[in-house]
């Protein structure tokens, strides 16, 4: 039996009205489900998990909470918890939430797509209000929790890359309908060439005064534009950028953990995998194997 079907998703409410913390299992490549729930269903995990959580409602509406914050998400969000950010969601007490989710570890070609607006820190998420893509994506997102499903049943090979694959479609999906939306990236010019800027020079260290003027915005006005046009601070938002590229890196053939460090800016690689396992949920030479094809889908290979 998969250990992470036991308990991923059970309720932190108990029939004696108490709130407790709600299990995990260990980070998987994909392991999905589908939930129809009612009052008092809440799961609260307040150090996060190890992999990122995404969940589409489909109906109904789901209450999230994260920092004395609260939102509600209804049908056509899509909601993404970073690993590590705090879990304290579930239903409201007048209505069901009918929902579909996924906890996985990205593959590198994601990451970009995943950029969605930050509600918090490690929430951020995205609206599908055009049916065409609603539709599209609740049938990737659902085929994606079939073949993940039959996977860790061990009903024939393939399974889990189907899943995976499943999972892809509808990130891209969103992706793409997020830039017809709100245009390509959602960034105004300024702030797109410092972004370009970022990118083009992640080794580098950056500060605030200097991406001002190339912004052509003071630094207090830049900093505010950056965070709301982009969802995080400019430190934050760099570290995300070298981790990403890490990520793609570490899937290149022959280049090391040291090396890859070096490439986007960390001189200790001792602290670069300790904020890449923040941030991917496993080590940089676990993600390596397991995006080189040197491991199997351990959610498909439980028993």
């Amino acid at each position: 039996m998969d250990p992470t079907a036991i308990n991923m998703h059970d309720s932190a409410v108990r029939a004696d009205g108490r709130v407790v913390e709600t299990g995990a299992g260990p980070p998987s490549l994909i392991h999905t489900g589908y939930f129809q729930s009612r009052a008092p269903y809440r799961v609260i995990r307040s150090r996060g998990t190890q992999d990122w959580l995404l969940t589409f409602t489909l109906g109904g509406r789901g209450r999230y909470r994260l920092e004395g914050s609260e939102w509600a998400a209804r049908r056509g969000d899509l909601v993404l918890l970073e690993p590590g950010a705090p879990h304290d969601y579930g239903c409201f007490a007048d209505e069901p939430w009918d929902f579909v989710w996924a906890h996985f570890i990205p593959r590198p070609p994601w990451l970009d797509a995943l950029r969605w607006p930050a509600w918090g820190r490690g929430l951020s998420g995205l609206s599908i209000g055009d049916e065409t893509a609603f539709a599209r994506i609740e049938q990737a997102f659902l085929r994606a929790n079939r073949d993940a499903t039959a996977a860790r049943a061990g009903r024939g090979p393939y399974l889990a890359e189907l899943a995976l694959n499943g999972l892809e479609e509808l990130i891209f999906l969103a992706a793409r309908e997020r830039a017809l939306t709100h245009g390509e990236g959602g960034l105004t010019p300024p702030i797109r060439r410092v972004v370009e800027h970022l990118v083009a020079n992640l080794a580098q260290e950056h500060r605030i005064e200097a991406l001002a003027e190339r912004a052509r915005l003071s630094p207090s006005r830049f900093a505010h534009r950056f965070k709301a046009e982009t969802g995080d601070a400019v430190i934050a938002y760099v570290l995300k950028l070298r981790m990403r590229e890490a990520a793609r890196l570490l899937t290149v053939a022959g280049r090391s953990v040291k090396e890859v460090a070096d490439d986007v800016g960390f001189a200790s690689p001792f602290y670069f995998s300790r904020q890449f396992a923040k941030h991917f949920g496993q080590s940089p030479r676990a993600y390596q194997r397991q995006h080189r094809g040197e491991t199997t889908d351990r959610s498909a290979a439980k028993t």
